[in-house]
């Protein structure tokens, strides 16, 4: 094979290569699942500093969602973890995103209690309320939860819960859910992708 020849095979094999480093469109990850009209993001809830809070408080910013609960023992700390990491990947361009940690366990988890449980990251906001203000907050955009009793424990009960995040646009439309062990990586592009619309 002439030098020129294996220049030329070099030079096309160089350039299908580069083809294949073409970014993906974050909304089309794997992970990303897009919500229909069925999904509404609606409530009125307390958050962690005793101030009454409803979607429009959060008006013209992308807001990143997690349903969980205090005393969840691994499943929401990684998630709250994640949520951190994501933040942080998306550096000063983060400011454009509220992040919302909702409660499904309303009878435990108080303003006082959530204010403790989220001191270590100020940029996630802490919801709670009365239980049916926090069962139709959820209800609202479909996520799932239930009491599980537990008989042989100190705490008496566990809740058994959906584990996603979920994306709402700025003017309060949910657009995305979020499979929870999607890297903070590809969530950040998700939420610059919404928040730069």
């Amino acid at each position: 094979m002439k030098i020129s020849q294996i220049l030329l095979l070099l030079g096309l094999l160089a350039s299908g290569l580069a083809g294949c480093t073409k970014a993906v469109d974050p909304l089309h990850h794997r992970d990303v699942i897009e919500l229909s009209d069925a999904f509404s993001f609606d409530f009125t809830l307390t958050d962690h500093f005793g101030q009454a809070r409803k979607p429009e408080d959060f008006a013209g910013k992308t807001v990143f969602v997690y349903y969980g609960f205090a005393s969840c023992p691994d499943v929401c700390p990684a998630a709250l973890a994640v949520m951190s990491a994501s933040l942080d990947k998306m550096g000063g361009k983060a400011d454009k995103v509220q992040a919302l940690f909702i409660t499904v366990d309303p009878e435990r988890d108080t303003v006082q209690l959530l204010h403790d449980h989220l001191a270590w990251d100020g940029r996630i906001l802490g919801l709670t309320g009365s239980k049916e203000q926090a069962e139709a907050a959820r209800k609202a955009m479909k996520v799932y939860a239930k009491k599980v009793p537990l008989p042989d424990s100190a705490l008496g009960y566990t809740m058994d819960h959906q584990s996603m995040f979920y994306v709402i646009n700025g003017e309060g439309r949910p657009l995305y859910a979020l499979v929870d062990s999607m890297p903070p990586k590809d969530i950040a592009a998700v939420l610059l992708e919404v928040a730069e619309k």
